[in-house]
């Protein structure tokens, strides 16, 4: 099963309440509490999220994180990569060497493509995109399968 990290899908949650409040600075209290998370777990996130750029820590009494840019232009691709170093389907889509088959393996080259469509579609939606629910059309429309 292919599955997506459960502090992505944390960071996910998080940028996306800080999308719906651009405006606000928002404590790691409040989306911990918002989003029934530990406060443990909002943080580690938030942090990995800052060092990726993604947040800004504001320090002081009314401190917080605020995005470090517009959600139109975060990517999805751009959340995955900060929270776990990029999307690799396969050990060879991820580093060479790293499969003990590799020298012999006939499907390297088509995993690799495939890896690069799926980057190239998480890179097509942005976190203000995942602010509302898809329709079955959209998620089709503009993906070349070529």
């Amino acid at each position: 099963m292919l599955r997506i990290a459960k502090l992505t899908d944390y960071a996910m949650l998080i940028l996306s309440e800080m999308a719906r409040q651009p405006e606000k600075v928002l404590s790691t209290t409040f989306l911990a509490e918002k989003l029934h998370l530990t406060s443990t777990t909002a943080s580690k996130v938030l942090k990995m999220l800052a060092e990726g750029d993604l947040v800004v820590s504001i320090r002081g009494a009314e401190g917080g994180y605020r995005l470090g840019r517009g959600a139109d232009s975060i990517s999805v691709a751009d959340i995955i990569k900060t929270m776990e170093g990029g999307v690799a389907m396969m050990e060879c889509c991820e580093n060479k060497h790293l499969c003990g088959l590799e020298a012999v393996c006939t499907m390297k080259d088509n995993w690799l493509k495939i890896n690069n469509a799926v980057y190239s579609l998480l890179s097509q939606y942005s976190l203000k995109d995942m602010l509302t629910p898809f329709n079955s059309q959209s998620l089709l429309d503009g993906v070349s399968y070529g």
